[in-house]
Order: structure tokens, then sequence, then C-alpha cells
């Protein structure tokens, strides 16, 4: 059984991020290399395609970098590819996202999403999705067995992520090098939760079993341990 991985980056690309900007790019740089280590090391169960979403006021602004991209065809990205400016839509950001996550998946039922959220600052212009929204939608996605984390600066990451139904967050300190820390401690949160997944995708599961062993394997998601 080889399950279809779509690892989701959602990140912020408001005018604050800019004091961050170089390091962000190199984080998520890293990001793209350690999930093609995942696919190396655990490609005879899972198969996984990779999209980062920066959001900045204004829906002609925010866009994907990548989208849907199998992993290994995946290219670093570029201080040109992400400019921050403006302000912080992110309910709008979840919503696009998601809504078209639930597009890409349709129909594949033995799929996960593996959803990380980094913003350093509060919601404070969508238009198209409100707080409420956003929360159903992830309550529903994770019905299906898919991952959240929410990794914030600023702000008081745990309230924020239990407000979206979020159960795994993460703070870090804007600078650069807290940023390098938080992009260490997800790289290493990500491997260990892979190879969680891949110790529990097995032959003849059923889609709920499936779907409850993906919900357990994804408790904890940033808690150290040996796993």
């Amino acid at each position: 059984m080889r399950t279809k991985i779509y690892n989701l980056i959602i990140l912020d690309e408001s005018g604050s991020m800019n004091s961050i900007w170089e390091q962000t790019v190199s984080g998520c740089n890293e990001m793209i290399d350690s999930v093609k280590v995942l696919q190396e090391k655990f490609g005879d169960k899972q198969e996984h395609f990779i999209s980062i979403y920066s959001f900045q006021s204004g829906t002609e602004y925010s866009r994907y970098i990548i989208k849907d991209m199998p992993v290994e065809k995946a290219a670093h990205i570029t201080i040109e590819d992400y400019i921050p400016n403006g302000l912080t839509p992110l309910y709008d950001a979840v919503g696009v996202t998601l809504s078209d996550l639930f597009v890409t998946m349709k129909g594949e039922d033995f799929a996960i999403a593996s959803v990380t959220i980094i913003t350093d600052g509060m919601e404070n212009s969508s238009k198209e999705y409100s707080h409420e929204m956003v929360s159903q939608m992830i309550k529903k996605c994770k019905e299906k067995g898919w991952n959240f984390n929410f990794i914030g600066a600023n702000i008081d990451e745990k309230k924020v992520a239990s407000s979206l139904n979020i159960d795994n967050s993460m703070s870090f300190v804007q600078n650069d090098d807290g940023v390098k820390l938080m992009f260490l401690k997800d790289r290493e949160s990500r491997m260990r939760f892979f190879r969680k997944v891949n110790r529990n995708i097995n032959s003849g599961m059923t889609v709920d079993e499936f779907y409850a062993k993906m919900t357990e394997v994804s408790k904890g998601y940033f808690d150290e341990d040996k796993s």
C-alpha cells in the first residue's frame, strides 16, 4: 500500500516578515530538501507532493510559489519568489488552499495532507473566509486524518491554533537565529511524524482505520521523542 502525502506550507508574506526575509527563503528550501529526504527514505509506502502558498493583503498577491508538485521535481525558491509586503489575510490563505486541496484529493481515500502554517502576526485583512469558516474546514479535514501544525511569532500561538481546531503549535523568535531554529525543529518533527506514518500504513486497512491511525500519529507533532 502506497499513500499520497500532500505537504502544504502556508507562509506569511506580510510586510512584517521583511526582517527575516532571506532566512525564511533559506528555511523554505531546507523544508523542500527535507521532504525530498522523506521521499527517498519512505518511498516504498509514501508518495510526497509539496505546495508553498505565500499570502499578503490583496488576492492578486497571495499565490502558490509551488503547487502540488512531486517533491523530487521541486526546485528551490528564491528571494524574487517571496517579497514581504502588506497585511495578514490568514483566514483567506487557509480557506483558499484547503479548498484547492479538497479538489486535488477528491476520490483519493488513502491520502493525507500535512499542513504547516507559518506567521508572525494576527489575522487582519481576510475578505472571503471567516474564523468560523476556516476552523470548521480544519475540523472536517482532521476527520480524514490530515495533519495540521501552527508556527507563530509575536502572538499567543497556542491560543490561536486551538481556536482554529489545530492541536500542534510552536512559537519562534523573529530574528535570524530564531528562524533557523524554527525550521530545524520543523524538519525534525516532520521526520518523526512520517516515520510514524510509515509504520502505520498497512495493506488491508479500511479507509476508516487509515484515518484513525493518521489522526493518532498526528498528536504531539512537535514533541521531541525517540520514535
